[in-house]
């Protein structure tokens, strides 16, 4: 006795159509995503990155301070890294755009490095603070 009924065999072809769309719209989407950002990298002058190196300031002591960056980022000692701080925009606009603006606030100079995640710089100029961010500019 044959167990199939007409409506399980009209069903099958659908089925395939449905896989085939998904699947096809899966690999539409991986090659948006992947050709996307080379496009937004392109417009600013390349693949590359300008900062070379970034961490944040931990602890501050009179003239120095113990920064999150170390060997394992590349750290050198002498190496001159730019201080920013993140600062809050007041302006309270409903166009968006961004919330936040980077303060230049100094440089210091890596003098000891602990271990391949910490190093100790000393202020060569500006009032660094704890959690102030520094930077190492690539050339």
């Amino acid at each position: 006795m044959n167990t199939v009924t007409p409506v399980a065999c009209s069903a099958a072809p659908r089925t395939n159509s449905y896989r085939w769309f998904a699947a096809l719209a899966l690999v539409g989407a991986l090659a948006f995503s992947f050709a996307l950002p080379g496009v937004a990298s392109a417009s600013e002058g390349g693949f590359r990155h300008n900062v070379l190196m970034r961490g944040q300031v931990l602890e501050k002591g009179d003239e120095t301070l113990v920064v999150c960056v170390g060997q394992a980022d590349g750290a050198q000692v002498g190496q001159v890294l730019d201080v920013i701080r993140h600062k809050r925009r007041i302006r309270h606009s409903r166009a968006g755009g961004p919330r936040y603006r980077r303060e230049n606030i100094g440089q210091v100079r890596i003098a000891e490095l602990f271990d391949s995640h910490y190093a100790e710089a000393e202020v060569i100029s500006g009032s660094p603070k704890v959690n102030d961010t520094v930077e190492l500019i690539r050339p």
